[in-house]
């Protein structure tokens, strides 16, 4: 879950570094290699069968690719990723050989896996060097990435049968190379910091049902694809996902003003809507539910990527573990529901009643995990009756420290700001930091400056509305 900011506004203003736009052409071609494997690489099995087969197959493959990096993320940071890099490496070169060299179905789904756990490899080193970001642009860069990534796929898309292929493997080389040429320039903003798996489990809030939501949203992803028999209903969906990423890229450099949790109210009950009309209703509705469920995956997956992003860094976490721990939960969900997506068009062709019945019970199915995880998720903040202060503890520390960071306020402005929530005087700030009385008040205005705030109310109320994601 994304935090609301006014800081945000601030990101179309700030200066992008060679890195950052090395990185957006790397990341950009990343998402466009992703979806490439789900989208294109199928078509060269012969048969819808074995393009969903090779669809499940992957998706199971970068599953397996993320709990690897999950469960050895220390022993991997400690040899600063040189595993990661050559699994990157390997990945790309199965890639050639499947699209480039005849293979038989068989070995064509092997080779395709093996692409796939390389390309999980190289997922995890860029979300690395996400979390390795100044905090403010990591929205606009994830989204417009996205946005990109997305344009490019439908390109490669557009081409004939061998130029398709050849692009496949040169966005992918593409996206390696920047990512090479990052390392070498500047490794320490690609290698995360190797931390005990332990140590960063203790500190981790991130709540399950966080995760359920997650892999819910690639759920429908997974779905679209099973259920779209048509190259242009594919493109149709993909063109809606590239608008939706292009307008949260426009309203994070703007004022932020859209979040996960302004959309919360609005999305179960649209995903409901698109799977009890994808059958019921003519192939127009069935289109429009497509293009639905595509928007949805793409702003969940957006707000994902920066959520956890921000998770590891306010909670010091390791960002291989955590990173690999949501992702393995999210391609179970995208097999499952290729899986489900495919089945039930199958079962449309032959039986339409009980492929109305099939989508109405996952509509229903998927109503009872969002009403649950949205009250974990989104919970109602009020303070407590006769003005108790809330404890500057754990959670709520964390969302003084995403202040303290949106606004730029110094390390000793981030201690003023704690004790202030606490409802502590400057007197007794003179006391606890060692400073003069006129220092702990200029300290004071200076924080209401910074955060925009006039009293010690609305701060706590800006305090109050920062929500960090898994937040109970």
């Amino acid at each position: 879950m994304m935090h609301e900011s006014r800081g945000i506004s601030r990101v179309g203003s700030m200066k992008l570094d060679l890195d950052t736009l090395i990185g957006f052409v790397g990341f950009a071609s990343l998402a466009a290699t992703v979806l490439a494997l789900f989208l294109i690489v199928p078509g060269f099995a012969p048969g819808e069968s074995h393009a969903a087969a090779m669809r499940i197959g992957c998706a199971l493959a970068l599953a397996l690719a993320f709990s690897l990096v999950h469960f050895a993320s220390h022993a991997l940071a400690s040899g600063r990723c040189g595993v990661l890099v050559v699994g990157a490496i390997a990945g790309l070169a199965s890639m050639a050989l499947v699209t480039l060299a005849p293979f038989g179905p068989s070995r064509v789904l092997i080779a395709v896996c093996g692409a796939a756990l390389g390309l999980g490899a190289l997922c995890a080193l860029w979300f690395c060097f996400i979390c390795a970001r100044p905090h403010k642009i990591i929205p606009l860069f994830a989204s417009a990435a996205v946005g990109a990534g997305v344009l490019v796929c439908m390109v490669e898309s557009y081409l004939v049968d061998e130029a398709s292929r050849i692009a496949t493997v040169l966005v992918w080389a593409v996206s390696l190379v920047c990512l090479l040429v990052l390392v070498k320039s500047r490794p320490e903003s690609v290698f995360p910091e190797p931390i005990e798996n332990r140590e960063s489990d203790k500190r981790s809030k991130i709540l399950w049902t966080s995760a359920l939501m997650l892999s819910i949203s690639n759920f429908e992803f997974g779905y679209v694809l099973g259920s779209a028999a048509e190259g242009s209903e594919r493109m149709l969906c993909l063109a809606v996902a590239a608008v939706v990423a292009v307008l949260l890229a426009i309203n994070f450099a703007r004022k932020g003003a859209v979040s996960e949790r302004s959309l919360s109210p609005l999305t179960p009950p649209l995903t409901m809507f698109a799977f009890l009309s994808m059958y019921l209703f003519g192939d127009v509705f069935r289109l429009i539910a497509l293009c639905i469920l595509s928007a949805l995956f793409t702003v969940y997956t957006l707000f994902g990527t920066v959520a956890v992003a921000e998770h590891v860094r306010i909670s010091r976490l390791s960002a291989l573990r955590v990173y690999g721990k949501a992702r393995a939960l999210d391609y179970v969900g995208v097999a499952v529901g290729f899986a489900s997506g495919f089945g039930i068009a199958e079962i449309a062709s032959t039986d339409m009643m009980l492929a109305i019945q099939a989508s109405a019970a996952i509509a229903v199915a998927y109503g009872f995990v969002a009403s649950y995880c949205h009250k974990a998720r989104f919970p109602e903040a009020s303070m407590e009756e006769g003005g108790a202060m809330p404890e500057t503890k754990g959670l709520w520390k964390k969302r003084c420290r995403v202040v303290g960071e949106q606004c730029d306020l110094s390390e000793r402005q981030f201690e003023v700001l704690v004790l202030v929530a606490q409802g502590r005087n400057a007197k007794y700030i003179e006391e606890a930091l060692s400073i003069s009385l006129s220092t702990a008040q200029t300290h004071i205005r200076n924080i209401y400056r910074k955060t925009g705030v006039h009293s010690r109310q609305e701060l706590l109320n800006l305090i109050e509305n920062t929500k960090l994601y898994g937040e109970e």
